[in-house]
């Protein structure tokens, strides 16, 4: 109903808003648009206007707080703002009523460099986190790079020290932030990790800055210019004497590395990478990920054998964008042996199966872990690393047999002896040179059989109880220095909480 209301006549309605009572409103013919509702949860005062074909409808308050004037005011104030077509009648348009009518506090007035600081920040609002970008950098790693390298670059990118940079928005991330991180590991000793990290990290950030990609990260400039502090002089020896980059490998470990290899002690599968790594001086990864279809006969040459290995298996192929194959020859002796593992890898791709399985959701057609010829190295009581023995190949054919550097580059696949600027033999020579390389092979093999054939090793069961025993030793070893790192770690930790909190208490 429609009467024209007093503020008795509001009074006696209110006083029916009880329970018990039927709801009802009564429309104020005094201001049109502005309801008295009365139910039984108590009364409230409404408003009510037609726009077009739409119904807008606003609680404005309770009688009691508003009284029939201020109501009133209120949807007057309500009419004249639905003259415009953009008026929107809610929340704050209603505080701004209760403000005129001197009924709360206008709000403080915000600060304009927040407010020009916020607006600057909205289209930025769905930019790339750290998380995002990783994320995105690695799944194109994965698709244009060599695995071993999108691996190598996910374990970079997963570093504790940048746990830092989690939920960041990568477009406010500064290279003077990063190089604090970077400096860090330097100073705790991994110089070389750190010289690592950086050479991962600036790739990470051109990728995230080349325009395509700009609306999405927002950022716009790289790390070109990021780098680790240069390594010290002094000379860092490793636990075992070696100085990391100038070690060769002896004739003697040569001698035992294959010895062992060939007396049947270890996995077959890891006996045969030794030997394969040894004598074709490869790098452990193609070795350890050797493709069965990579190994052919060589039909000019019967009794050889050929290992062809594509550009995706190899670093410096993935690194020049070499789209050529590199080829090794195997003479007759170690392509026999080549052949046996062949006919065990049970339908593998692989000429080195996995020997465990892998965690869930893993390849289940992997091959062996490259760091499996690391470690049997070490259990065998041999300080020389796969480098090591690849090192040993290059100075023994230069120095033993007068090799040219250039031709032992061929075998070691040394950008295959020639210039990276070479446009001929980059896109226009299919030639393989195993006319050069075979006779290499041929010399360093015989040589390295000599060095088998001067060895002398133990009997079985103590050969087999000394490889055992460092093996219980390197594991002891390591899971102790992983206990005090952890330890260490953890005393920074409360060490560092202790300090803020002594600072807060201050």
């Amino acid at each position: 109903m429609a009467v024209t209301l007093t503020q008795q006549s509001v009074d006696k309605h209110v006083a029916k808003a009880k329970a018990g009572v039927t709801p009802y409103d009564v429309i104020d013919k005094g201001a049109p648009g502005l309801i008295l509702r009365i139910k039984p949860r108590g009364p409230s005062w409404g408003l009510k206007f037609e726009r077009g074909d739409r119904t807008m409808r606003l609680k404005i308050g309770v009688p009691g707080i508003l009284d029939l004037e201020q109501a009133r005011s209120i949807a007057g104030a309500a009419r004249k703002a639905l003259n415009s077509p953009h008026a929107e009648l809610g929340e704050e348009w209603l505080r701004d009523q209760y403000v005129g009518l001197g009924m709360a506090h206008a709000r403080p007035q915000r600060d304009p460099a927040l407010v020009a600081a916020f607006e600057a920040e909205i289209p930025h609002l769905l930019n790339w986190r750290w998380e995002e970008a990783r994320e995105s950098y690695l799944a194109e790693v994965k698709r244009i790079r060599r695995h071993d390298t999108w691996n190598d670059y996910r374990v970079m990118l997963g570093q504790p020290e940048l746990a830092v940079l989690a939920n960041r928005q990568v477009r406010g991330i500064t290279r003077s932030e990063l190089a604090v991180i970077v400096d860090k590991i330097h100073a705790s000793g991994r110089e070389r990790h750190a010289e690592h990290l950086a050479s991962v990290l600036r790739p990470f950030w051109g990728y995230m800055a080349e325009d395509r990609r700009q609306h999405l990260s927002g950022v716009t400039t790289t790390m070109a210019g990021l780098k680790a502090p240069e390594r010290s002089t002094e000379a860092k020896v490793r636990s075992n004497g070696k100085e990391p980059g100038t070690y060769i490998a002896t004739p003697a470990e040569v001698g035992t590395a294959v010895a062992v290899a060939r007396s049947g002690i270890l996995d077959r599968s890891v006996s045969m990478s030794l030997e394969l790594l040894i004598a074709t001086g490869q790098r452990r990864r193609p070795v350890a990920g050797a493709l069965t279809v990579d190994f052919v006969d060589w039909i000019e040459m019967p009794g050889w054998g050929v290992w062809s290995m594509g550009p995706s298996h190899r670093k410096t192929a993935a690194k020049r964008q070499d789209k050529h194959r590199h080829i090794v020859p195997l003479p007759p002796a170690l392509w026999a042996r080549i052949q046996e593992q062949l006919r065990r890898t049970g339908g593998s791709p692989y000429l080195f199966p996995q020997i465990r399985p892998k965690k869930a959701g893993g390849d289940a057609f992997g091959h062996m872990s490259d760091a499996a010829i690391n470690h049997r190295l070490i259990d065998l009581g041999i300080k020389a690393s796969p480098h090591d023995l690849r090192r040993c190949l290059s100075t023994t054919l230069q120095h033993e047999f007068r090799v040219s550097r250039d031709t032992v580059k061929l075998v070691l696949d040394h950008n295959e002896g020639i210039r990276s600027d070479d446009v001929l033999e980059r896109h226009y020579t299919a030639d393989d040179r195993l006319d050069q390389k075979a006779p290499v092979m041929e010399q360093w093999c015989a040589w390295v059989d000599e060095q088998v054939a001067a060895t002398v090793l133990p009997d079985l069961s103590t050969l087999r109880a000394d490889i055992t025993r460092r093996r219980r030793e390197n594991e002891a070893a390591g899971k102790a220095k992983t206990a005090a790192l952890k330890a260490a770690k953890e005393a920074e930790e409360k060490a560092k909480a202790a300090a803020e909190r002594e600072a807060k208490a201050a």
